[in-house]
């Protein structure tokens, strides 16, 4: 693994939802933010190259944060944005990366202790590094 895709996929998804969904999604959630919104949760970033392919597997947890006492908003909002994330790939050209493939691997939602739901969308992303080793 030469070069770790995290920080460009996340700039990405940030602009790719936050120009398609009208839900606010953020890195780091200001004190002024109110539900309902997302946030970029826990990231995995495994080997999946060949010896001619630098690539990486990367799953991002989506996470929704809703107010509602139901399931209504959270499987509505989930819905929308599985559905974005189905209709193109994420665009990495700007950072030298390509997703090659892109699914989401589940969607679950679950009531909050004290307030709401959260959902979590699981995104599948095999990324393929563009840059040239200076080897």
């Amino acid at each position: 693994m030469k070069r770790i895709p995290l920080n460009a996929l996340q700039k990405a998804l940030l602009t790719y939802i936050s120009t398609n969904e009208n839900v606010p999604i953020y890195d780091y959630v200001p004190d002024t933010a109110k539900p309902p919104f997302m946030t970029i949760g826990a990231f995995t970033c495994k080997e999946a190259g060949t010896k001619y392919e630098d690539m990486v597997e990367v799953t991002v947890q989506l996470n929704i944060w809703s107010t509602y006492k139901g399931k209504f908003e959270i499987n509505s909002i989930a819905n929308r944005v599985i559905v974005l994330l189905q209709t193109k790939q994420i665009d990495l050209s700007a950072d030298a990366f390509a997703a090659i493939r892109q699914q989401v691997d589940f969607f679950e939602a679950y009531p909050e202790e004290e307030t709401g739901y959260n959902g979590v969308i699981s995104l599948v992303i095999l990324i393929q590094n563009l840059q040239r080793s200076e080897n």
